[in-house]
């Protein structure tokens, strides 16, 4: 008898784990909520993106221009190569 009374209490779930089963609380604050921090759009979004994209392409053909063009590198630097 003093068997099976064990056997019970070893298989009755926790406080913890009870509240766990149960789901949340409703009165309980909504920490896991996702907080709205993005107010962007898609066309800024994509404003934004073509003139970075377009600004690297710029510095990418002034540098190849640089290296590979006496005059443009006097252009930029004000010395000779």
């Amino acid at each position: 008898m003093k068997y099976h009374l064990l056997l019970k209490e070893m298989d009755a779930p926790t406080n913890q784990e009870k509240n766990m089963m149960d789901g949340p609380d409703p009165q309980a604050p909504l920490e896991d909520e996702a907080v709205k921090w993005d107010y962007t759009n898609r066309e800024q979004t994509l404003y934004t993106g073509a003139a970075v994209v377009g600004l690297n392409l710029l510095v990418i053909v002034l540098v190849v221009l640089d290296r590979t063009i006496p005059a443009v590198h006097s252009f930029i630097t004000g010395k000779p190569m």
